[in-house]
C-alpha cells in the first residue's frame, strides 16, 4: 500500500497545477525551478489549499476526494509540516515549542517524546533557550522536532534549508538525514537544490510549469538537468563577454560539471 497516493489538479489565479505522486517509503523530492508548483503541491497535501479535482490518500486514509466531497482539515490529517521559515513561538523556549506538536493533554516539556527528539536533533543543550538566542539552523531543527512530535504519517518539508546560511546547511542536512532514516517516516521534500535532492532523496519528481513531467531516482533524473549557476553576472566587454562571480555557487550533476579544476558551465546570456 502506498503511504502517499495523490492525483489532483487545482487553479490558483492564472496558474494551473496538475500533480501525480506516489510514495511507499523514503524521501520523495519535488524538484524544479521556482514557480513550478512544488510548494503549492505541499500546501495541497497539508490541506492548506483545496484542489478543484482529484484525490489525496495518506497512509490508506482518503483525506481529499473532490468527487466524494471529502476534505479533511489540516489539523486532522496527521501530517508534519515544516515551511521555509520556522514559525516558532518567540515566547516559548525550545522544549515548549517542540511540546506544542503533541496532543493538548501531553504538552509538557518533560514528555518522553520531547526529550527523545531534542537529543536526536542535537538540541537537548538548548532546551531552555528562546528562539531569538538560536542560529538559523538551530531554529529549523526545532521546527523539525515539533513536526515530528505530531508522530505524522507523512512529513512535509517545504524548502526547509532556504533560511539557513550556507555554513549551517551541511550540518542540518546531516542531522535530518539521520533522523529520517532512523524513524522511517515517508517524507516529501521541496527543493531546487541538486545537492539536497541527491543527499536526502530516494525518489524524485520533476516539476515544470505546474506539471509533474518525470519521476525516478534522483541520480538518474538530475543527470539530465542543466547546471544551475547562482551569483553570475554576464556583460559585454571588449567585444566579448565578461563574467563576474559574486559568492557564486554551482550545483549540478558531475557529468555536466566535469572534474578537478576544469569545469564546464552553461552561463546565462549576457545582457545587451
Amino acid at each position: 500500500m502506498a503511504l502517499l497516493d495523490a492525483d489532483f489538479s487545482l487553479r490558483a489565479g492564472s496558474f494551473e497545477l496538475t500533480v501525480r505522486l506516489t510514495l511507499d517509503t523514503g524521501v520523495l523530492v519535488l524538484f524544479g525551478p521556482s514557480g513550478a508548483g512544488k510548494s503549492l503541491t505541499v500546501s495541497a497535501l497539508a490541506g492548506l489549499v483545496t484542489p478543484q479535482a482529484g484525490r489525496i490518500d495518506l497512509a490508506g486514509r482518503m483525506v481529499f476526494d473532490a468527487a466524494q466531497r471529502i476534505d479533511v482539515p489540516t489539523r486532522d490529517r496527521r501530517v508534519g509540516y515544516v515551511p521555509q521559515h520556522h514559525s516558532l513561538f518567540p515566547f516559548r523556549d525550545v522544549a515548549e515549542n517542540v511540546a506544542f506538536g503533541l496532543p493538548r493533554a501531553r504538552r509538557r516539556r518533560d514528555d518522553p517524546l520531547v526529550v527523545e527528539l531534542l537529543e536526536e536533533l542535537e538540541l537537548d543543550h538548548l532546551a531552555r533557550e528562546r528562539p531569538s538566542a538560536l542560529s538559523g539552523g538551530e531554529r529549523q531543527r526545532v521546527a523539525f522536532a515539533r513536526a515530528l512530535a505530531v508522530e505524522p504519517t507523512v512529513l512535509l518539508l517545504d524548502e526547509p534549508f532556504a533560511s539557513i546560511d550556507r555554513a549551517g546547511r551541511t550540518r542540518v542536512r546531516a542531522v535530518l538525514a539521520r533522523t529520517l532514516q532512523r524513524r522511517a517516516i515517508p517524507t516529501v521534500l521541496v527543493t531546487h537544490s541538486a545537492v539536497e535532492a541527491l543527499e536526502l532523496g530516494t525518489h524524485l519528481v520533476l516539476f515544470e510549469r505546474g506539471r509533474t513531467v518525470a519521476s525516478g531516482s534522483p541520480a538518474e533524473l538530475l543527470a539530465r538537468e542543466e547546471v544551475v549557476v547562482e551569483g553570475v553576472v554576464a556583460s559585454r566587454a571588449d567585444g566579448g563577454t565578461r563574467v563576474t562571480l559574486t559568492e557564486a555557487q554551482v550545483t549540478g550533476p558531475a557529468g555536466l560539471l566535469g572534474a578537478g579544476d576544469r569545469v564546464r558551465l552553461r552561463l546565462p546570456a549576457p545582457e545587451e
